[in-house]
Order: structure tokens, then sequence, then C-alpha cells
């Protein structure tokens, strides 16, 4: 946990306030805006609920020590198998169920993250610190709640984007192989350096270059923008 450009943040409230914006926006929706496009190609909004509900169950298994017993349970293939494994799982659940149920995890996973800060916990990459996957965990929410259109309160907006600016550097480094990229924040921009290549980006589009969010209209080098999309 001594991390220090992370320093003074709790991936715990982090995750819980993400959490608090998806549920308080997917209770109010009517029937139809359920089946909104996201930004997730295939997915809808309901898909996209399944498909956090499915990390809540990877969560879980990881808390238990049987991520690959859920891998094998999906088919034993790739991540991209086992999202759709997820999501397949809810696909007969009424609306309102599937809230509940998405929501139940993330009471019960959130509380057993927090009770193990300092402990490790099985993943796809073996154990991993829990407080630092808890930070993956908080990007996946706010990731997907931005795919969704969840409204930001114009409260949060700023220190939304601090939090998933200091992450989304740290995960790029921690992500690249040693000395390959490298991250200089330069007066509201991220100066991004990959081999003999460098582009600049505002604060909000890195945060969505390492979401894999990054529009193709914004011209970067093919090389970083494959690099820095580390959070997808």
């Amino acid at each position: 946990m001594d991390e220090p450009d992370l320093a003074g943040l709790d991936p715990f409230d982090l995750m819980a306030e993400e959490a608090r914006q998806i549920e308080a926006f997917y209770a109010a929706l009517p029937p139809d805006g359920w089946r909104a496009p996201t930004r997730c190609a295939g997915w809808d909004r309901r898909a996209l609920l399944a498909h956090l509900a499915a990390v809540e169950d990877y969560t879980r298994a990881g808390l238990r020590g049987e991520v690959q017993q859920l891998i094998r349970a999906a088919g034993g293939g790739s991540l991209d198998d086992l999202n759709a494994w997820g999501v397949a799982q809810r696909d007969t659940l009424p609306h309102a169920d599937l809230l509940a149920a998405w929501r139940d995890l993330v009471a019960s996973n959130d509380a057993a993250l927090r009770s193990r800060a300092t402990e490790t916990m099985d993943t796809t990459v073996g154990q991993y610190p829990v407080w630092r996957q808890a930070f993956y965990l908080a990007s996946e929410r706010a990731i997907h709640a931005d795919d969704a259109d969840v409204p930001v309160p114009e409260s949060r907006v700023s220190h939304r984007l601090d939090w998933r600016l200091r992450f989304a550097r740290v995960a790029v480094t921690e992500n690249a192989q040693p000395g390959q990229v490298s991250v200089v924040a330069d007066r509201g921009a991220q100066v991004v350096r990959l081999v003999e290549e460098e582009c600049r980006l505002p604060d909000e589009q890195f945060v969505a270059a390492v979401s894999g969010r990054l529009p193709p209209e914004v011209d970067i080098p093919p090389r970083i923008r494959d690099a820095l999309a580390v959070l997808v």
C-alpha cells in the first residue's frame, strides 16, 4: 500500500461511490432505457449491467481462490469468453432482479475486499494485492458507468478525473515492459513516450486512452494507442 502516486486515495471508497451512482441510475431507468445502446459494441445497458455482475463473480472467485474453477465453468477460454458467459448466465433475469443480484454481490464483495485490504487474492495472473486490485475494480465500474452514460455530479467531476488519472499512470507503468513506456505530467496533459515515438494527451484523453475508449479520430501513433489501452 506504499504507492506514492496513489497516496491519499481509498480504492474501497472509490468503488463504493461508483457503485452508488450506477445503482441510482439503473434504479430510475424506464423499461426502454435498459435497451439503450452503450459504448460497448453489442451490449445495451442491460447487458452491460449483467457484465458488471459477472465482474463480481470473478471478484468473489478471487476472494475464494477459485478463479481457475470459474474459468473452467465458463468453458475454459479467454477473458472475453468469460465475459460472454457471465452475461448469458443472466439473460432471462427481469431487470429489477438483475439490479438486485448485482447490488447484493457488490455489497458482499466490497465488504470482503475492505476487510482483507492488506492481503492478496487470486486473479488470472496469480496472487495479487487486494488493495491494488480494488483500484482496477473501481476503474472497471467507472469505465462502464461512462459506457452506459451514467451522469457524474458536478461535485465529483474533478476528483473523479484526478483518481482515474493517477491510477491510469500506475496501470500503464505496471503493464508495460520495463523501460518501454514513460508518462510525464505536463500542465493538464500527459506526455507519453514509447521508444522513439511521443505524443501529448490532455488528461481526459489520457484516461480515455488507458480505458481503451480514445476516439479513433484522435491522432496518436498506433503503437502508443495500443500500449496505453491496459484497462480494457
